[in-house]
């Protein structure tokens, strides 16, 4: 059985950020910086705009912080800033560019592009299934696999009903499991 830890150390930092704590934003930065990246990179799937994006968030926390109320978790509060700046990028139109030092660790590479192959083919299919799936679904995925939130908040964070969420998912997995079938990646249950 879990040990109850006590209560939550960001809602403390909240509350001193909103008093202009500066040692408190730093603390609740470093906890939920690498979540928010993760969660933004996914979502954008550009590692330099989910870093622009997860810097915005936390002005947006360092601005905001006297308005959260504590009616949800820190984490839900979080990303459901981060939620909100990731769409309304993705709403914004976008010219196609390749990072130079992108191209150059490729050309540079000592393995062959079939060994670059060989080797990221499985997460590069899983990666490409995920890219199939509508926003909504692959949000859904993203916060509940790779987050680890509840249904009960994701559905606050993406301001939908629960069974919203919940059949979210279920369409998600049967897309996820089709997706990775015509990839050649079967057997796999979600």
């Amino acid at each position: 059985m879990e040990e109850d830890t006590g209560p939550d150390p960001a809602l403390s930092w909240i509350e001193r950020i909103a008093e202009g704590d500066r040692g408190a934003f730093e603390n609740l930065y470093n906890a939920y910086q690498t979540r928010l990246f993760r969660y933004l990179s996914r979502m954008v799937n550009d590692a330099n705009l989910a870093e622009e994006l997860t810097n915005d968030v936390m002005v947006a926390v360092w601005k905001g912080a006297a308005g959260f109320k504590g009616q949800s978790k820190p984490s839900t509060w979080l990303f459901g800033i981060a939620r909100h700046k990731a769409l309304n990028e993705l709403r914004r139109p976008r010219p196609m560019t390749v990072e130079v030092e992108t191209a150059s660790a490729v050309a540079a590479s000592e393995t062959g592009p079939e060994g670059i192959a060989d080797r990221n083919s499985v997460r590069q299919n899983i990666q490409r299934a995920l890219e199939d799936l509508s926003p909504e679904h692959r949000e859904v995925v993203e916060l509940t696999f790779f987050q680890g939130l509840t249904y009960q908040e994701i559905a606050e964070i993406m301001q939908c009903p629960i069974n919203t969420v919940k059949t979210r998912m279920f369409h998600a997995k049967k897309r996820l499991q089709e997706a990775l079938r015509k990839r050649g990646i079967a057997g796999e249950t979600l």
